[in-house]
């Protein structure tokens, strides 16, 4: 038994190096630069705001109202209708009524939208791979799990925050 070996990191330590790594990954991710390049590498054209609606449409059935891709993107629904007429014009989006209640109006996704989202997410995926270049099958499962279960306390921390 070697008594000179560092033993585990003391659970605040450990804290505090995944906090300061999550804050240089959210600034990193975040970068106007980061989302340049991908759009350069997708060969599209797209703003952040654009494409984190997109992306929502896609993820949520691609017929959403406009109240709630406003709640998902956490902005007001004048922003939302402000960018949806952006995209639409782009032919990126499609307005259509909701068949249930003939007021209220509900986004879709066309084909060009689908085409243009799934482009900048083929960059990103070729920007993950290389930065995860050389990481074993064990490690990015390992990763790949820690992560995800981060990610649901995230999700239900703010949940019950919105909730409170």
């Amino acid at each position: 038994m070697d008594l000179g070996a560092p033993g585990p990191k003391p659970a605040k330590e450990s804290v505090d190096e995944i906090r300061e790594a999550f804050w240089v990954v959210g600034r990193s991710m975040g970068q106007v630069r980061v989302h340049e390049r991908l759009n350069k590498r997708a060969g599209v054209r797209i703003d952040r705001a654009g494409g984190a609606l997109l992306y929502m449409l896609r993820a949520h059935g691609e017929s959403v109202r406009v109240t709630g891709l406003a709640e998902l993107l956490g902005v007001d629904s004048p922003t939302v209708t402000r960018k949806i007429q952006q995209l639409e014009r782009d032919g990126l989006v499609t307005r259509h009524a909701d068949d249930e209640d003939h007021r209220a109006t509900r986004i879709g996704l066309t084909a060009n939208g689908r085409r243009t989202l799934e482009r900048v997410l083929d960059a990103r995926r070729i920007w993950f791979d290389r930065l995860l270049a050389g990481w074993n099958e064990a490690d990015l499962a390992a990763f790949a799990s820690m992560l995800g279960r981060f990610a649901a306390s995230l999700e239900s921390d703010l949940d019950d925050a919105c909730g409170s």
